[in-house]
């Protein structure tokens, strides 16, 4: 094989890799992994009492309520969906509405609105809002002011602020559509017609909502709080929650409040915890979902955390105060766990990987050693036929010698 039939085969090995990489990237099964660290309140030293986030939602009902269908949640969990079509509208609702509202206001001082910021990423409302205010302003300035005010968006969106978490575990297609909705919300113009959509996988769903939402208040892992701990203000890990309440206890406390048991002697109480009654019932079966096949864990890692055993959390000690604020994305309902797909196409990807690899790492070396042995015999060759014409001419030489000496 010649040096440009290796190269070209090389070349289209390393592109069939990258193609089936980028394939495999592009699902979205592959991009979920396990919530790992403090909590957001906890990062910023605040008490839950203490801060605005987690408080825009309703109260819980102060006693258990009856008109609860726990069957029908087991139902609606069961039901076997690949993916969900999720709109702007939705990966707000989901990413955003917690703290920010229904429309957008936020709950100032802590939280600011979005409506302004979103507006001022419109150059047709730049240039309105310059010539309301008397000043002139050319179209190419407002387009300036208008795409920096873009780019501060999407550098919140990526790398927070000052009280807003990061939303790194948002994809570019999910940060693109949850924008267009935000245009929408603001009225800047033409935004109806700029409306996108993404599919997500139940998983997914469950991953965003706890990675925005739940991790606000909670800590992805720690002890779990008794009764009296509760009272105190203390706020019941991820990790635990599976073995805490089971799946219709969690998705009634989300959806539709239930009392909690705290203090000393242990009695049922309201507790912290908002009613979350914009997520729908299999959303927060999604969340438990994540939770049961995704491990949280305390430290951030590069990879998907996997529960090692399935298990039955059995009865509840008591219902967790958690609290939530809602910060990110995405959709409902599947309760097939699509992590044995993900995991199937990651080791088949690995392994092309590794036979690409392998391939070309022994067609590299089998190119080199041939050349180094046709360089090698080459050189021999020249020797030989520089000793022979060496020989020759010595040879010449000594007949030159002879002739005179006769002569």
């Amino acid at each position: 094989m010649d040096t440009r039939t290796y190269a070209k085969r090389a070349a289209v090995m390393v592109a069939l890799a990258s193609s089936l990489f980028a394939q495999t990237a592009g699902s979205p099964a592959t991009h979920v992994t396990a919530v790992a660290g403090e909590s957001w309140l906890s990062h910023l030293h605040r008490s839950f009492d203490e801060t605005s986030m987690g408080k825009t939602g309703r109260l819980g009902p102060a006693e258990a309520t009856t008109d609860f269908d726990a069957g029908a949640v087991k139902l609606a969990s069961a039901v076997e969906k690949q993916y969900v079509t999720m709109h702007g509208a939705d990966l707000y609702r989901l990413n955003c509405r917690g703290c920010h509202g229904e429309a957008g206001a936020g709950a100032p001082p802590e939280i600011n609105s979005v409506i302004n910021p979103v507006r001022a990423g419109s150059t047709t409302l730049v240039m309105e809002r310059m010539r309301k205010t008397g000043m002139s302003m050319s179209y190419a300035e407002a387009a300036k002011l208008a795409r920096q005010s873009q780019d501060a968006i999407l550098q919140r969106l990526h790398k927070g602020g000052q009280d807003m978490p990061p939303f790194s575990h948002l994809s570019e297609p999910e940060i693109r559509a949850l924008v267009a909705y935000l245009k929408q919300l603001a009225d800047v113009p033409g935004a109806a017609a700029e409306q996108l959509e993404v599919r997500e996988t139940p998983v997914r769903v469950g991953e965003h909502i706890v990675k925005a939402t739940c991790h606000i208040c909670h800590s992805a892992s720690g002890p779990n709080p008794d009764a009296q701990q509760l009272a105190d203000g203390a706020i019941p890990p991820l990790s635990a929650l599976t073995n805490r309440v089971n799946q219709a206890q969690f998705v009634r406390k989300v959806t539709h409040g239930a009392p909690i048991v705290m203090g000393s002697p242990p009695l049922a109480c309201r507790g912290r915890m908002p009613v979350f009654y914009y997520l729908s019932e299999e959303e927060a079966a999604d969340v438990y979902l994540y939770l049961s096949q995704y491990r949280p864990y305390q430290w951030a890692t590069l990879g998907p955390v996997m529960a090692t055993a399935q298990h039955d959390p059995g009865p509840p000690e008591a219902d967790p105060p958690a609290r939530v604020v809602n910060a990110s994305l995405s959709g409902p309902a599947k309760v097939v766990p699509p992590s044995d797909a993900a995991d199937m196409q990651f080791v088949a990807l690995l392994v092309v990987a590794g036979v690409l690899v392998t391939l070309l790492l022994f067609g590299g070396i089998g190119f080199t050693v041939r050349e180094c042995m046709r360089l090698s015999a080459e050189g021999r060759d020249r020797e030989l036929a520089a000793s022979v014409a060496r020989a020759s001419i010595a040879n010449g030489a000594d007949r030159q010698v002879d002739d005179r000496l006769v002569a």
